[in-house]
């Protein structure tokens, strides 16, 4: 058969890849369905090909292609290196269960996710008691909850609770520093497919798991304590660079980043400014005017069009806002200011239509317009709990997933309008989620052996991935533009590689 060659990929690749890179760069995530794992029995003939199926790809390899931006991780606390939880899937309509149960944990912990593994923290006892083993770090594979290693972080007197800080090119990052930064230890890079250590750090991190970390572009992890700003090499563990800060409290002090950009918060003269570095020097540049107030516990987060948005909250209403900055490559602009709630290691989101989520001071939901302020949505619910800490994820169709961290807590899924699609409640949620996946699984954690992985089947085959009924040259074009990624990783090994190809073509028609 005869194929249109480049014209044909070109215009394939731009709908269903062209607006790809959102988490961080803000461009608004398009409607594509999700890949999905393979359960099928049709995928079971797996490199058979059909001449007309070699014939498209004859045609289709010797075309230019573009390669796609990868399917959105849950790399680190927040989701993504703006800390704003857009993920590029599609979660649960409903809650059903996909998977359930964990190692027992007396602390709900977040989970970091890198295709189909997730690396969470269950912790049995506290230090010193049962060490090391009181807090081993476990990979479990996303699709069906199957254990796959655990790692017992090595443990000396004055050591704290291990840590998951993230995950990145394959490389998962954790370490016993933090107790409100009071603690310094080693971070171990491990090998996320194994759980073998790659390296120890050259320096201790007093990083704990409330500040949470970001990652450059080449995977260098960056750690942030009130007292200081570090970059480590994810080659070998030393340190890149490294820039002294003040943080208002001794904790919940993360950065976040978009492009070259690292923001942080830090104590100006009567509350809180922000402040902007640069990601590859550590260079202070610039600070924002400051957010009056006296403490705040929480951190920086990204949006689109060099926006910033910071919750400068202590429980005191005359002083409690969800602040909006404009960086304009030279300064922080005010934008808008809303009265809010956000307990001490709270996150926050944005909307792929251009909202950003927060929790009004009436303790509702609100989907505020990113360049404003103006209120889209509020949710009819009070979602706030005795003790709140909110976590956000938001899928590409705008499906908001609430957490509150409650004790007890409730998990909350919301339409784009906040109207109220279903909720849960959880044991003891903390930090324990929401976290969405890649492949769309909506992850919760509790205490005990409370761990749940929920999931809604997608409406068409995995090998069909322009969703419109068939598999043929556009999901090729697709698949070959995904080439080395995960977006078209059919068989989840973490890659786009030959054997995906040979699914697709074994499933052609």
């Amino acid at each position: 058969m005869q194929y249109e060659g480049s014209n044909a990929i070109a215009a394939a690749e731009r709908r269903f890849f062209g607006n790809l890179s959102v988490a961080c760069e803000g461009v608004p995530l398009p409607s594509r369905r999700t890949l999905a794992s393979i359960s099928s029995p049709q995928y079971a003939r797996g490199m058979r090909r059909t001449p007309s199926a070699l014939a498209v790809l004859a045609a289709i390899v010797v075309a230019p292609f573009a390669v796609a931006a990868p399917l959105g991780d849950w790399s680190n606390l927040g989701g993504n290196e703006c800390r704003n939880g857009l993920v590029d899937a599609v979660g649960p309509a409903t809650p059903s269960v996909r998977w359930s149960g964990a190692p027992n944990s007396v602390i709900a912990w977040s989970p970091a996710v890198e295709g189909n593994r997730l690396f969470v923290v269950r912790q049995t006892g506290f230090v010193p008691s049962g060490v090391p083993n009181e807090s081993k770090v476990y990979a479990i594979r996303v699709s069906d909850g199957a254990p796959l290693w655990n790692f017992a972080t090595p443990y000396v007197s004055g050591d704290w609770t291990t840590n998951v800080y993230g995950v990145s090119n394959g490389k998962v990052y954790v370490g016993r520093g933090g107790n409100g930064s009071s603690v310094s230890a080693p971070v171990y890079c491990l090998n996320a497919e194994t759980g073998a250590i790659v390296w120890t750090s050259a320096e201790e991190v007093a990083t704990g798991a409330y500040d949470g970390v970001v990652f450059a572009d080449n995977g260098d992890p960056i750690f942030a304590t009130h007292l200081y700003v570090r970059r480590v090499s994810a080659l070998d563990g030393s340190t890149v660079w490294n820039t002294v800060r003040s943080c208002s409290v001794s904790g919940d002090c993360g950065p976040a980043r978009s492009g070259n950009a690292l923001y942080i918060d830090e104590v100006g003269p009567g509350g809180q400014v922000l402040t902007r570095l640069d990601i590859d020097t550590g260079q202070k540049l610039y600070s924002s005017p400051v957010m009056p107030g006296f403490l705040s516990q929480n951190t920086p987060m990204c949006g689109p069009n060099g926006m910033v948005f910071y919750a400068r909250t202590q429980s005191n209403q005359a002083v409690d806002f969800f602040y909006a900055w404009k960086d304009t490559g030279t300064a922080f602009e005010f934008v808008w200011k809303e009265a809010a709630i956000a307990g001490a290691g709270s996150q926050h989101g944005i909307t792929p239509d251009g909202g950003v989520v927060m929790l009004g001071f009436n303790g509702k939901l609100q989907k505020r317009d990113q360049a404003t302020g103006a209120l889209l949505a509020e949710s009819l619910q009070t979602v706030t709990a005795q003790i709140t800490q909110s976590h956000v994820a938001v899928d590409q169709e705008g499906t908001i997933f609430y957490g509150n961290g409650g004790f007890p807590g409730t998990i909350y899924s919301f339409n784009p309008d906040l109207s109220l699609r279903w909720s849960l409640p959880v044991v003891n949620l903390n930090q324990g989620g929401p976290v969405l996946t890649g492949d769309g699984t909506l992850l919760v954690a509790g205490t005990s052996t409370n761990f749940t992985a929920y999931y809604t089947e997608p409406a068409c085959a995995a090998a069909d991935l322009d969703c419109d009924g068939s598999v043929g040259p556009k999901d090729l074009s697709i698949l070959l533009g995904a080439w080395g990624t995960r977006d078209a990783d059919l068989n989840n090994d973490g890659t786009t590689d030959s054997a995906d190809l040979g699914i697709l073509l074994g499933a052609w028609g």
